[in-house]
């Protein structure tokens, strides 16, 4: 039952971030619009909100199973697992709920922000199945 109330929690935890950001962000997709420093980080560009949510505050959220159950490599690994499937539930929650930015045009006509794999007229972000892979695979093994 742990391992139920940690995985939904860091589902919530990325479900937040979705609505969150695409209320701050607007059609200025991956921080367009901010203010502050920007530096091109392979393969993509690190500007400073981006920095701070995802270097500093989420891993810091992601702490807190620790806190609360202990360390034990059977939660990090959730953990990671958990985190990789939430950061495509973040993404994908942006284009959902961005009122200024409908799911219409999630495609890489419009998200150049993104890298896409495209099969025939299917495409997709270069980083979901990835991730989902290895989540998923990773919670089946632990």
């Amino acid at each position: 039952m742990q391992d139920v109330f940690i995985f939904l929690y860091i589902q919530l935890i990325f479900l937040s971030i979705g609505f969150w950001e695409a209320y701050l962000e607007g059609k200025g997709g991956w921080a367009a619009n901010q203010c502050g420093w920007r530096i091109k980080f392979w393969p993509r560009s690190l500007d400073a909100y981006h920095f701070w949510c995802w270097v500093v505050m989420i891993p810091l959220f992601l702490m807190l199973p620790f806190v609360i159950f202990g360390f034990a490599w059977h939660y990090f690994w959730l953990v990671i697992a958990s985190a990789l499937i939430g950061t495509v539930l973040e993404d994908f929650t942006w284009f959902v709920v961005n009122p200024e930015f409908p799911l219409r045009d999630f495609n890489s006509e419009k998200v150049k922000w993104h890298k896409w794999w495209k099969l025939g007229k299917f495409e997709i972000p270069d980083f979901y199945i990835p991730f989902l892979a290895a989540g998923l695979i990773i919670l089946f093994l632990i």
